[in-house]
This record gives structure tokens, sequence and C-alpha cells, in this order.
């Protein structure tokens, strides 16, 4: 049986064991995480903490859980190393002529952790107003409607320590979210 076969068979695995799950009751935070591994084969320590905390947010929308990807993990972490000289957020996005979404982070200090990085992102909720589809006046959703963004499937994300002592966090979305005129579910 070939690998992408095989991880097709998990993904539908994974989904349905998600939905049984969410429809019956409310998920448990050991089956969401045994989902994610299950999503996430041989992932080290990082990558399953941006996983398990994305799907958190997921299942509190009950949408499918994103599974991890190596080729958005590769190319997040080469953004990220490039980053690593000066991470001061300025956004420089080249993707290499494909179309990714994308969500960044920074902060000052070593003790940041992709839990950080993702509770950040999702604790945009607040700002976010379905009905309109909009936004507080001067805040920022983005964040938030990418991870549940209901097209989106695929997550792959990387985490470095700067040069000036602060971490940088970037995780990339495919499909990506975030569409002008579009609900994010």
């Amino acid at each position: 049986m070939n690998s992408s076969y095989l991880r097709v068979i998990l993904l539908f695995g994974a989904i349905n064991l998600f939905f049984s799950i969410s429809t019956t009751k409310a998920a448990t935070l050991g089956q969401i995480f045994r989902i994610c591994r299950n999503l996430c084969p041989g992932c080290d320590h990082d990558s399953l903490q941006f996983l398990f905390r994305h799907n958190l947010v997921r299942a509190a929308r009950f949408e499918p859980p994103l599974m991890w990807d190596r080729r958005l993990q590769n190319y997040a972490q080469n953004w990220a190393n490039q980053r690593r000289g000066d991470c001061a957020l300025r956004h420089s996005f080249q993707n290499g002529g494909f179309t990714l979404g994308e969500n960044v982070y920074w902060g000052y200090g070593a003790n940041w952790s992709p839990a950080d990085a993702v509770v950040a992102w999702a604790s945009e909720k607040r700002f976010y107003h379905y009905g309109s589809n909009t936004c507080d006046p001067g805040q920022m959703c983005g964040h938030y409607t990418q991870i549940v963004w209901k097209t989106t499937r695929r997550v792959g994300c990387a985490r470095v320590v700067c040069n000036n002592g602060g971490i940088f966090m970037t995780c990339n979305y495919d499909p990506p979210g975030n569409y002008i005129g579009q609900k994010p579910y």
C-alpha cells in the first residue's frame, strides 16, 4: 500500500472519529490529541503543538481537523529561517508561485511556544462578527478566520529562535482562506 493512500485512509478515519465524537458529545482533549497524532505521524513536539491547538479551535466550530503537511512545514521553516536574523514583523510574502494562507507570530523572549501563537491567533474570535462577516474596528480577526476556514485541509508551521532573542513562528495553510466577501464557515 503506498504512503499517500495510507494517509488518505488515516485522514478519513480521523475525520470520521472527529465527527462521531463531536456529534455525540464534546471531544476530550485526549481524543483530539490522538486524532492529531494520526494526522501527523512522526511529528516532533512543536509540530504536534501547532496541529493540536489548530484542531481544538476547529473542533469548537465543528470543522474537520487539519492534516499536517511536510511541504508546508518545509516552506514555513525556510521562511522562518530567513527571518532569524531580524524577527521584526515585516511581511514580505514570497510564495514561489503557489497560493497559501499564512499566520505569523513574533514575541520577544525564548519562552513562546507554538501553543502560545495559536492561542493568540484564536483569541481574535472575540473581535469577529459572523453575521456581518466583519471585525471590530481597529482589531484583527483574519488569523482566527484562517484557522477555522471551512475549505482549509492542511497546515505546516515552523518556529525559530531569533538572533535578537525573540521567537518567530509562521503557519501556512492549504487551501488558503480569508477570501473577501466569503464567510469562514
